[in-house]
Parts: structure tokens; C-alpha cells; sequence
């Protein structure tokens, strides 16, 4: 027998070899791919549930482009989210006969690299409408652009980054890394955001992840029972006073901020004096002040060049649509922060960078006297009624003569 004849008579056993080894592969891929489905929709889990305030700020904007005031945006962290009041804001320059319509752009949970995605779509959206912005305030938040936060976040880099992309974007990405590209192009155009990174760490908690220490320091009796009552009765007003509010994470009536005090009945801002006094406790401070260290190096600041470059994109980016724009430091509190003389100078030598990359001038507000520990629900957070009020006159007080025509 010859061996042509013998290669002949096993190529169609070879080829059935290959095609079964390929339909294994995609009955895998598959298989995978709907097990991620199932979880999503059991967990009702998605880009809503990961993004949803991101999502619904970026939905706002053709509505904001026509607005007929002069627009001003404050765009940021979570510090923003918490510490400024669009809606006081205007009325406070509308007092000085100034007439404008502010926005809060703070967004909880990400870091500089998925910022510069997100600030590439807001200026795609602003020059598709053909509006451009009075006054833009950036934040610098420096714990925001460590080392630390950004390894805590490494997990989620791939559902965030392929969530905020352009299709070219995914693309280039793709040209770059095929394999990388094509697990971003599934979790963008497939999973609805959601990775399987992301369902190890995020949803179920990683077996190993590192937890914060606790504090040593020892709660007092019945607060924590205080608290919860508080917050339950909080929550019953909050849906009696506030019938028509739709449950979004950005709400366009309050211009992306929170409610105001001035609207709350007396009874209910009584309540929320208890509460504030409830939550300034050593104990609960020093956790909040423990798990910022663990999770975001918040003492000691080692920075990540890459974060860095990301924000220096940011603000480049913004640019291009923004008649004024400043980058600005959030209070910070001092009395539960304290950034020995090294870290203070990392600081200040990224800000300094900054400023030369971008040469838009930085304001420095982390030192407010009028800003105590008590002002503060946390370590980082402004408290809405209190410490946001504060900051936000300043902040109208400052920039009047920007804004007025």
C-alpha cells in the first residue's frame, strides 16, 4: 500500500479530530457565555447596575446642551458627588444677579483612567450639540490616582474601559491585543458590561482579597441601633416629600446633586441633626479612615504614573469645550488625614506636573477652617446639609466674578 494512498484514507478522520475539537471549543465559549447571562439577569446585575449614575449623567446631556442659561459642570469623585450643590449653587449666584445652571458630574468608584474615557464621550456629546461650557470645574483628588486604587480596581478595568470606549477605541484595542479586544468587545456587545473578573470580585468577593484592619477604638452602646432607626424613619419622609422622584442615581430635576435643606420640612432636618450628631463617633471615623488607607493609600499617596497621565488627559480633553476651566482640591479632613511631610510633597509635585502638562491653574481648597471634622459623614465625604452648604457658597463666593456677564 502506498503512503499517498494511506494519507488519503486518514484526512477525513483527521478533519472529524479538528471539527469536533472546534465545536467543543465553542460549545465551551457558549456555555460560558450563557452562564454569565444567567447570572446577570438572576442578580439583575448589568451595565446599569455597575454604571447606572455614569450612564444616566451621560443620557442628560442633550438636555443640558440646551439649556438657555450659561452651563457650569463640577466634574469628579465621589467628594464631588457629596460635596456640591448645583441647586444652592444657582440660587446663591442668582442672588448676585448672576444667572446660570450648574451640574454635578461626581461619579463614586472610578479612577482617572475610566474618567478620561468618560470625559471623551461628554465632549463627543457637547460638540455634537454644539454647546459649550461657562465654567468647568475639575477635581484633583489624590487618592484617586495611587498606586493602591489602582490595583484595587484592576479587576474591573476591562467592563469599565469596554463600557466607556468608542467602537474605534474597542477597535484599536482589538488591533493591539487581539485577545484582550476580543474579551472587551464580548463583555461590551454580550455581557451588558459584566465580566467574569468582575462576578469573582465584585459581586461574590475575592477568596483572597486583603480586608481594612479595624479600629481598636470601641463603639458606644446603642448607636448603631440609633442610627438604624434614624435612617429608617429618614427613608419613610424621604418617599412621602418626595412622590415624584423616579429612583435614578442622577436625577435631572436636582441637576444631578441631592436634595436641599431648604426644601425639607423642619421635622425632617431635626431628624437629620440627629443623625449627623450620631455619625460623628471616633469609632466609625476611624474605620471610614482605615479602609482608605487600605484601599486607597490616602496617608501616605504613592502615585501611579499612569493615573496621572490620565488625568492630565482629562483635562486636556475638556479642554476644547470649556470657555474657563480650573482643576480643584476637595476639603480634606484634616482631623482624621494627616499626610507626613513626604507624602505632601509627592503631592505637590504631581500638581505641579499637572499644571505644566495642561496649563490650567489648580486651586487648592483641602484647608477650609470653616470645614471641621464635624462637617465631614466620613474621613473624605462632605455631609449634605452641613460641610456640601459650606462648600458650595465658597465655591459660588469664588467664582462670581468668572461667571458674571
Amino acid at each position: 500500500m502506498s503512503s499517498s494512498t494511506s494519507s488519503s484514507d486518514q484526512a477525513p478522520g483527521t478533519r472529524k479530530i479538528y471539527l469536533r475539537i472546534l465545536l467543543a471549543i465553542v460549545l465551551g465559549m457558549a456555555t460560558a457565555l450563557a452562564s454569565v447571562q444567567a447570572f446577570v439577569a438572576a442578580n439583575g446585575a448589568g451595565s446599569r447596575s455597575i454604571l447606572g449614575r455614569v450612564i444616566e449623567a451621560q443620557e442628560a446631556i442633550p438636555s443640558i446642551a440646551g439649556e438657555k442659561e450659561d452651563l457650569v459642570l463640577v466634574f469628579g469623585s465621589s467628594m464631588v458627588e457629596a460635596g456640591f450643590s448645583p441647586r444652592e449653587f444657582d440660587r446663591d449666584l442668582a442672588e448676585q444677579g448672576i444667572d446660570i445652571k450648574s451640574f454635578n458630574f461626581g461619579f463614586g468608584g472610578l479612577n482617572p483612567l475610566f474618567q478620561d474615557y468618560l470625559s471623551r464621550r461628554m465632549v463627543e456629546q457637547f460638540q455634537a450639540q454644539d454647546r459649550r461650557i461657562k465654567l468647568l470645574l475639575i477635581e484633583f483628588n489624590p487618592f484617586q490616582t495611587t498606586v493602591t486604587r489602582r490595583e484595587g480596581a484592576r479587576a474591573l478595568e476591562e467592563s469599565y474601559i469596554a463600557l466607556l470606549a468608542s467602537p474605534k477605541e474597542l477597535f484599536d484595542v482589538f488591533m493591539k491585543d487581539p485577545e484582550r479586544g476580543l474579551r472587551m468587545l464580548q463583555i461590551r456587545y454580550l455581557r451588558d458590561g459584566i465580566s467574569a473578573e468582575m462576578i469573582t470580585t465584585f459581586f461574590w468577593g475575592e477568596p483572597f482579597e486583603q480586608q481594612a484592619p479595624r479600629t481598636q477604638l470601641v463603639q458606644e452602646e446603642g448607636i448603631a441601633e440609633a442610627l438604624d432607626e434614624l435612617q429608617a424613619e429618614l427613608g419613610k419622609r424621604f418617599s412621602d416629600e418626595y412622590p415624584d422622584y423616579d429612583g435614578s442615581d442622577w436625577y435631572y430635576p436636582w441637576q444631578g446633586g441631592g436634595t436641599i435643606q431648604s426644601e425639607r420640612p423642619a421635622e425632617t432636618v431635626a431628624l437629620f441633626n440627629d443623625y449627623y450628631r450620631l455619625t460623628q463617633t471616633d469609632f466609625r471615623k476611624d474605620n471610614a479612615r482605615l479602609r482608605r488607607i487600605a484601599t486607597s493609600d490616602i496617608v501616605d499617596l504613592n502615585f501611579d504614573p499612569e493615573l496621572v497621565d490620565a488625568f492630565i488627559r482629562i483635562v486636556n480633553n475638556f479642554k476644547v469645550i470649556a470657555d474657563d476651566i480650573e482643576i480643584v482640591l476637595l476639603p480634606k479632613n484634616h482631623r482624621w488625614i494627616d499626610n507626613p511631610p513626604e507624602a505632601l510633597a509627592r503631592q505637590a509635585d504631581v500638581v505641579e506636573q499637572i499644571k505644566k502638562a495642561t496649563g490650567v491653574p489648580v486651586r487648592d481648597f483641602q484647608k477650609v477652617e470653616s470645614l471641621g471634622d464635624e462637617m465631614f459623614s466620613d474621613t473624605t465625604h462632605l455631609n449634605r446639609y452641613r460641610g456640601a452648604v459650606i462648600f458650595t457658597r465658597l465655591l459660588a463666593e469664588q467664582y462670581q466674578r468668572t461667571l458674571r456677564p
